[in-house]
């Protein structure tokens, strides 16, 4: 990937080949808005509810409190409720077990795809995703009958830093690159369909990348130190993102729903949802 860069600026390369080299960086790249959100917090997670009434889980129930399942208002209900509970996303409610996740942290993700030319391995540290207190549920959908609901979820800007290393096999099998990165999404949409199936005791997370309104990435050490080259890239990698996008677009729904499906399960797969509607 390093190489194919250099070699496009330095022997001129039609057009066409800078930008397919640029799209290649850039599908590495972009995987890290994914999985910035691969793992179960490590620093966000709480041990078991303890039901209190009282307090911070008195008025978190009581946005829940009018929303009756199996009627026709219920699904405009909790698309209010969760809204109105924003506020708590920064601070979780510890008596339910549930954790705080704006931010949301990490301390390592790992990324593998492929091998061969266009394999490479993908590992970042100290990673740090604020924006959900910001975020607001657009529609949701529920089905009773399939323990089914789907949600459309917008966030007018999610931000993500942190510290990668890539060992990229384009060319050079084994290169390593280690540096920093900052990424802030913009209009940023995605639908997502959490099941239940009732023959499994695991929740399913599926999810669909539906829009990006821009965005802003910014990667140190992208070429070893050399910063005007680096420079030029940067302006490439921002001017250019949604030439990239297609092409990555499915694998960052994989990683993306792979990561919610870990949080869904380790936070409320065995919750008592009872506790919060009538």
């Amino acid at each position: 990937m390093n190489i194919c860069i250099r070699v496009s600026i330095e022997y001129k390369m039609p057009l066409s080949e800078v930008r397919r080299c640029v799209t290649i960086k850039f599908t590495l790249l972009l995987i890290l808005v994914a999985v910035a959100l691969a793992q179960s917090p490590d620093n966000n997670s709480v041990i078991g509810p303890n039901k209190a009434n009282g307090g911070a889980v008195g008025k978190f129930r009581k946005y829940f409190s009018q929303c009756k399942t199996h009627t026709t208002e219920f699904d405009e209900c909790i698309k209010n409720a969760i809204n109105n509970v924003r506020p708590y996303f920064t601070t979780g409610v510890p008596e339910l077990g549930i954790p705080p996740f704006d931010p949301f942290f990490a301390n390592e993700v790992k990324q593998s795809k492929g091998a061969g030319l266009l394999g490479y391995k993908l590992t970042i540290h100290n990673v740090t995703e604020s924006g959900w207190r910001l975020s607001e549920i657009k529609k949701i959908k529920t089905n009773f009958n399939t323990n089914t609901i789907k949600l459309t979820h917008y966030f007018p800007e999610k931000y993500l830093e942190g510290y990668y290393e890539a060992e990229n096999t384009i060319l050079r099998p084994g290169v390593t690159t280690v540096g920093q990165f900052n990424l802030t999404l913009y209009d940023y949409i995605q639908t997502m369909t959490i099941s239940k199936p009732k023959n499994t005791n695991q929740i399913k997370v599926s999810v669909q990348l539906e829009e990006i309104g821009n965005m802003s990435l910014h990667i140190s050490n992208l070429l070893r130190g050399r910063v005007i080259v680096e420079n030029v890239l940067d302006r490439l990698i921002n001017a250019s993102w949604r030439v990239g996008l297609p092409v990555v677009k499915p694998l960052i729904n994989d990683l993306v729903a792979s990561a919610f499906t870990k949080i869904w399960n380790d936070i409320f797969n065995d919750f008592d949802f009872s506790y919060l509607l009538p």
